[in-house]
C-alpha cells in the first residue's frame, strides 16, 4: 500500500514542482549580469560588515538599492501592458532558406512608450533539427522602445524544421533587470535548403520523353473523344463550346496526336549506414537537397510541360505544377539519412533515371549495376582530395546578431571517407560536387 501511495503521490509532486520552478523563472526578476551583480553586492555588505566597514556597506546598499528600483520600475511596465492587453502579432509568414541573409521576419506591436532607460526584449529561441540525431540552438534578441513594426532577422546556415518560441519582457538599457509578461508564442518553420547555382544540368532529348511531333492521320477524319480536363493537359485541347454548356472544363484527346506526358523519374538515395551525424554528413545531405530543388526548378522553368516522380525511401511524390515543386521544397528538408537495408528500396521500371545521391551512399555502385540497361544521370557530392581544386564550404555560424549554437556532432568527423568509385555510365552523365567543409 506504501508503495502505491508513493507512485500515485510521485506525478502530481513533480507537477507541483515543475509549475513552481517554471513560475519561478518567469517573475525572477534579474538578468545574469544582475544576479552576479547581486551576489557581489550580498558579499560586499557581509564581508563590510564583519569588518565594520561603512564604505563597503554604503556600496553595498547603493548597489541593493538600484537593482531594486530598476526590478520594481520594470516590473510595474509590465504589469500595465498585461493589464492593458496590449496586442502583439509575430508574423512569420515570409519563407525561411538556408544560408541566405536578410531573412525578416515581422513583429507587429500597438503604439506604446517605455520609460526612460527601459525598452521592451523580444527573445526569439528556438531548436533547428538538421540530422536524426543533431539539432542547432538558434538565438536572435531585439528591443524597441516603441510600439510598430520591428524585423526580426534571422539566418540559418543549415536547412530543416525549426521549432521555437517567442518572449517578452522590460528590460533596462543597463542588462541588469527584466519583468516578462504575455504568452509564449510558438512556432514550427521550415528552413528550406538553401539556393544552388549548378552549371551543368542535363537537358533530356527528345528521344527519352519529350512530345512527339509524328503526326498520323486516318484517311478520312482523325477521331477525337472527350473528357474531364485533368492536370498536365493542353490548353489548347480544351473544348471551350462544350465546356460552357456543361459549367466544366472538357478536354479533347486524339488518340493518334496526343503528346507524351514527360514524366522524369528522380531517385534520392539518402542512404548512410552510421546513425552518428557528423560535421560531412550534415553538409553533404544539405548540398544535394538544394541540387535537387536547383533541377526541379530549372528543368520545370525550361520546359512547363515536364512533371517529376521523385522516389526515395522516405516516400514518393508526384510534382506536376510548380506550386508541386515548392510544397515539396516544405517537405525536403525535413528528409535525413537512413540505412540501406537489403532491397529495401527498389527504384522504378523507367527508361531513364535521374539519382541524386551522396558519398556516404555505400550501395550506389551496386544499385548503378542493376540499372545498367537504364539511361542514367547521376548527380552525387564527393570528397574532395587533396591537391584537387575544390569548393569549400563554409559552415557559418554566426550571421549579425543571430547566434546558431551547434551540438556535439560539430565536432565529429570522417576519418579515412573516400567516394565509392562509379563509372561514368555509357548513356546518360555523372555530374559530381567534390565538398571541403570549414567551420566559420
Amino acid at each position: 500500500m506504501n508503495e502505491s501511495a508513493v507512485t500515485t503521490r510521485s506525478p502530481s509532486i513533480q507537477m507541483i514542482l515543475r509549475r513552481w520552478l517554471r513560475s519561478f523563472l518567469f517573475y525572477y526578476p534579474l538578468t545574469l549580469a544582475g544576479s552576479l551583480l547581486l551576489a557581489a553586492a550580498l558579499f560586499l555588505l557581509g564581508r563590510s560588515l564583519a569588518q565594520e566597514n561603512p564604505y563597503g556597506v554604503l556600496l553595498a546598499l547603493a548597489g541593493l538599492l538600484v537593482l531594486s528600483a530598476l526590478s520594481v520600475t520594470a516590473r510595474l511596465q509590465a504589469n500595465r501592458y498585461r493589464r492593458r492587453q496590449v496586442h502583439w502579432h509575430w508574423d512569420s509568414s515570409v519563407p525561411l532558406y538556408a544560408r541566405r541573409t536578410g531573412l525578416n521576419q515581422g513583429l507587429v506591436t500597438e503604439a506604446l512608450r517605455t520609460l526612460p532607460f527601459f525598452r521592451v526584449h523580444f527573445a526569439l529561441k528556438g531548436t533547428l533539427k538538421v540530422g536524426r540525431k543533431a539539432s542547432l540552438r538558434i538565438q536572435r534578441e531585439i528591443s524597441f522602445a516603441e510600439g510598430t513594426r520591428h524585423p526580426v532577422e534571422l539566418y540559418f546556415p543549415l536547412c530543416g524544421p525549426f521549432a521555437c518560441t517567442g518572449r517578452f519582457a522590460v528590460r533596462d538599457i543597463f542588462g541588469l533587470s527584466r519583468a516578462r509578461f504575455g504568452e509564449t508564442l510558438l512556432r514550427k518553420l521550415t528552413v528550406q535548403p538553401a539556393s544552388f547555382a549548378q552549371k551543368s544540368i542535363p537537358v533530356p532529348e527528345p528521344s527519352v520523353g519529350f512530345e512527339e511531333t509524328s503526326r498520323k492521320r486516318s484517311s478520312d477524319e482523325e477521331k477525337y473523344y472527350m473528357r474531364e480536363y485533368l492536370p498536365g493537359d493542353r490548353f489548347r485541347d480544351i473544348n471551350w463550346k462544350v465546356s460552357s454548356r456543361l459549367d466544366e472544363l472538357i478536354t479533347r484527346i486524339s488518340p493518334v496526336t496526343q503528346e507524351k506526358t514527360t514524366i522524369l523519374p528522380v531517385v534520392l538515395r539518402n542512404f548512410r549506414d552510421r546513425e552518428t551525424e557528423t560535421l560531412e554528413s550534415i553538409v553533404h545531405l544539405n548540398v544535394i537537397k538544394s541540387w535537387l530543388m536547383a533541377f526541379l526548378r530549372v528543368m520545370k522553368q525550361e520546359h512547363p510541360e515536364m512533371q517529376f516522380r521523385i522516389t526515395s525511401p522516405s516516400g514518393s511524390w508526384l510534382l506536376q505544377s510548380d506550386e508541386d515543386i515548392e510544397r515539396f521544397g516544405w517537405e525536403l528538408p525535413g528528409i535525413f539519412f537512413q540505412r540501406e537495408a537489403g532491397s529495401m528500396f527498389q527504384a522504378p521500371a523507367e527508361e531513364e533515371l535521374f539519382i541524386f545521391s551522396t558519398a556516404f551512399d555505400r550501395g550506389l555502385p551496386a544499385f548503378l549495376a542493376a540499372q545498367a540497361q537504364v539511361r542514367q544521370y547521376i548527380f552525387r557530392t564527393a570528397v574532395a582530395e587533396e591537391g584537387q581544386e575544390q569548393e569549400r564550404t563554409p559552415l557559418v555560424l554566426f550571421q549579425g546578431s543571430c547566434a546558431c549554437l551547434p551540438g556535439s556532432w560539430i565536432l565529429r568527423r570522417e576519418p579515412g571517407l573516400k567516394t565509392p568509385r562509379v563509372a561514368s555510365p555509357a548513356f546518360g552523365r555523372l555530374e559530381e560536387e567534390a565538398l571541403s567543409v570549414r567551420v566559420l
